[in-house]
């Protein structure tokens, strides 16, 4: 048995977020990806987009976090012999994927028509902010702006705080995997029909598809979210945040199940004799009050201890983590989530990065090789390719 794509080989033009993580997926599943950078200041993201202590040798720890299992090849697209080395790196992969801003891949001599020519059954995927033509697609983007653009951050944040940002990178991640499905897709149809594939993959798109339950809300109902802070989108009471003694959960009991084992658990069943408590209708009814019930047991214990006494009673909530917190969980160490890569270049010790997102039954995604150094494997890779020795020099 083997994993689902060893023996592929993907030229990997991407930087940053979203193309380096639509690529790991594919090296954790076996995939050799090599990584093409530029010679002496590579992807920016090892050490021009986010501070790290380790940008000073190139590996940034997002960096590390994106480019498991790759190897990596610095050559300069703009120097005749670094476009051979491309013309033959080509000529041998099953797939190209780059998040060139609309227009450079093509000045490059790297745009799908020009790739074709070299390769008829390379499975291409292009990601850009806005995709391919129309009245933006050659706008730069960065996940930042397709939240603003997207319509994300009207739905995120209070109203006191106004429209806010994630603290993370959502549009660009799931960019990455909405990515890493399509060039899937496409060498599993290549597999059937031995042709290959043009795959247009946008920011914006995925955005919106992250959102499709809201998107639809509007599209079909006609209502807009608005911001609503830790509440629910139900507008339930009882789904919301609460502060406790010393700390917060997010609870999100919506079910008459949920609301049963929550006032049972806090001492007050008698609630559910009262019209305005028994059912769904009567809290949406009384929304103010039953908070302020709630809210008041919440107060009384710690947050750790009603994220277990009221899990135990089938509540679905859970103490409000900082992420030192959250890694901690020991469902990640039951789950082998976090995951021991060997020291990259430039470490004396290996590093611990978050692993794969699924597990299999047999053959199942693993890293088999750390992120690399800037240039790491060109030797390597050359040599695989045909090229003496030192020819880049």
């Amino acid at each position: 048995m083997a994993r689902a794509f060893e023996g592929i080989r993907v030229a990997d033009f991407t930087q940053v977020l979203s193309g380096p993580y639509l690529t790991a997926q594919m090296a954790l599943e076996g995939a050799d990806v090599i990584k093409v950078e530029p010679p002496g200041v590579g992807d920016q993201m090892r050490n021009r987009m986010i501070p790290s202590p380790h940008t000073s040798h190139d590996m940034a720890s997002a960096f590390l976090a994106l480019n498991l299992g790759k190897r990596s090849l610095a050559v300069d697209l703009k120097d005749p012999r670094g476009q051979q080395v491309v013309q033959r790196l080509l000529e041998q992969a099953d797939v190209v994927v780059q998040n060139f801003r609309g227009g450079v891949a093509e000045r490059l001599g790297l745009g799908y028509e020009q790739v074709r020519a070299i390769n008829p059954k390379i499975v291409y995927c292009q990601i850009t902010g806005f995709g391919a033509g129309g009245p933006r697609g050659t706008q730069a983007a960065y996940d930042g702006a397709v939240q603003a653009a997207s319509g994300m951050m009207a739905t995120n944040g209070h109203a006191q705080s106004g429209p806010t940002r994630t603290g993370y990178f959502p549009v660009d991640l799931f960019t990455g995997m909405s990515g890493a499905f399509a060039v899937a897709a496409a060498l599993f149809r290549r597999e059937r029909t031995g042709e290959g594939q043009f795959l247009d993959v946008s920011m914006l798109d995925a955005a919106l598809n992250i959102q499709a339950p809201s998107i639809a809300q509007w599209l079909v109902d006609g209502f807009e979210n608005t911001l609503i802070g830790n509440a629910s989108a139900t507008h339930l009471p009882t789904a919301d945040a609460f502060q406790c003694s010393d700390g917060s959960v997010l609870m999100s009991a919506t079910a008459e199940g949920h609301v049963k084992g929550l006032f049972t658990e806090m001492g007050l069943a008698a609630l559910l004799e009262d019209d305005r408590f028994a059912t769904t209708k009567g809290r949406l009814a009384n929304k103010a009050l039953v908070r302020e019930i709630v809210a008041a047991e919440f107060l009384k214990d710690t947050a750790a201890s009603w994220a277990t006494r009221l899990g135990g009673a089938g509540v679905p909530i859970a103490r409000i983590n900082r992420i030192p917190e959250a890694v901690e969980d020991p469902q990640l160490a039951h789950r082998g989530t976090l995951i021991e890569v060997p020291a990259p270049e430039g470490f004396d010790a290996p590093v611990t990065l978050v692993g794969p997102s699924h597990r299999c039954g047999t053959e199942g995604p693993k890293v088999d090789l750390p992120p690399p150094g800037l240039g790491e494997h060109t030797a390597e890779v050359l040599a695989e390719l045909g090229f003496e020795d030192g020819f880049l020099a």
